[in-house]
């Protein structure tokens, strides 16, 4: 009895190393770009990657590949930037997972037709910040065309989304927007298109949101985010944990390198204690300099450390430019240390090492001692600044401001 409950145990802690997302984000230019592509497969051969995030819905709402949608062809939304076939043989043959990115409502295409846009208050479209035009989630006709628009990504052989934007625009002069068809909280959209794409598609498909890093510890009611709720409906959650992205202040550390940890840590702890179960948590490592002091391969490094030490389910390195030149040193680290707790969590290696120690012990036992080791992962390193990690009940706490 007590040898099953130590297997079962050692199955729940336990992660296939290969299970554990390492992914890099690809913008539509590089996907057409079979040199650059090539590089990536032999990152993805050396172990490093098994992931990538591709744009298949840009952020200005173009399709990048050959799309068969009448509404698409009608507002010139199709670029054929992406040879699908080439990637999803080559992707294949490289084991590497391929994630569509598919940015929702912030759309210069679809917002340009009929009365999709949302609106100012002069009657206008509302442009935002960066000159670029959004669609109403609270219009059908918007969340139809997105989730037809999915279906065909499917359709092509993708089996794995990741929906981004997926919230009411921020960045702007959003006091002037006036929306129309307006039912119900911001969020009620939201869900309503994810609750559309769970039902009309297989459940072998994997959807996915990319969330504001801070949504993980605050219901973002403006934005309309609500990551409980949208739990019901996804299978990964993808919070941007960006430090940059939050104040000064937030999860204050004696530098940089531990700022970053922690943010990365707590988060992760927070984004799984508000999810279910079933749902997996990837983060978005911040891949570019944007506020960093020193932006080097510790600054990336110091993300995933954190990301890995709450046992999330991996993480994506976000560059615009795809330039992961600094970050290909922490994968490895990255991949060293997956490796690492993998051996030092697999069930036939606990089994033969104290499956003899353990058999007069009770289930209470077991439970108390597999939390302490488990707690314990967090220490082990292979890389020299984990040495120097800081005891949760010793950390000097800083009160973290209410805005990012």
């Amino acid at each position: 009895m007590n040898l099953c409950v130590i297997l079962a145990l050692s199955q729940l802690f336990y992660s296939n190393p290969d299970s554990i997302i390492r992914g890099v984000y690809i913008n539509p230019y590089q996907a057409n770009n079979k040199d650059y592509l090539e590089k990536i497969f032999i990152r993805a051969d050396s172990g490093l990657i098994n992931a990538i995030v591709v744009d298949f819905k840009s952020d200005y709402g173009f399709l990048t590949y050959a799309s068969n949608i009448a509404l698409a062809k009608e507002i010139g939304a199709i670029k054929r930037y992406i040879d699908v076939d080439y990637l999803i043989k080559n992707a294949a043959l490289h084991n590497l997972k391929i994630i569509a990115r598919i940015v929702c409502f912030r759309d210069n295409y679809l917002s340009q037709y009929k009365n999709y846009a949302i609106f100012d208050d002069s009657g206008k479209i509302w442009l935002d910040n960066k000159g670029l035009a959004w669609t109403n989630p609270y219009k059908s006709e918007v969340r139809n065309y997105l989730f037809e628009t999915t279906k065909e990504i499917v359709e092509l052989g993708i089996k794995s989304i990741a929906f981004d934007y997926i919230r009411f625009p921020t960045d702007g002069d959003v006091e002037r927007i006036r929306l129309t068809n307006v039912e119900g909280p911001h969020f009620t959209p939201i869900i309503q298109f994810l609750k559309k794409v769970r039902d009309g598609l297989d459940d072998e498909v994997e959807i996915g949101v990319c969330v504001f890093g801070f949504a993980v510890w605050y219901n973002l009611r403006t934005e309309g985010q609500d990551i409980e709720k949208m739990g019901e409906h996804i299978d990964i959650l993808y919070p941007m944990l960006y430090p940059s992205h939050f104040h000064r202040n937030f999860k204050k550390e004696v530098n940089e390198y531990w700022r970053n940890y922690w943010i990365y840590f707590d988060s992760v702890k927070e984004a799984i204690k508000k999810s279910p179960l079933s749902v997996k948590i990837a983060p978005f490592i911040q891949g570019f300099d944007l506020r960093a002091k020193s932006f080097d391969s510790d600054y990336i490094f110091s993300q995933m450390n954190g990301t890995l030490s709450a046992m999330a389910d991996g993480f994506v390195i976000w560059n615009a430019g795809c330039n992961y030149s600094i970050s290909w040193t922490p994968l490895s680290w990255a991949r060293n240390l997956i490796l690492k707790r993998s051996v030092q969590m697999s069930p036939n290696t606990r089994m033969k090492e104290e499956g003899r120690r353990y058999q007069d012990k009770t289930l209470e036992q077991l439970l108390a001692q597999e939390k302490i080791q488990k707690k314990n992962l967090t220490m082990h390193q292979t890389h020299s600044l984990i040495d120097s990690l800081p005891l949760l009940k010793s950390r000097k706490v800083y009160p973290d401001p209410m805005i990012p």
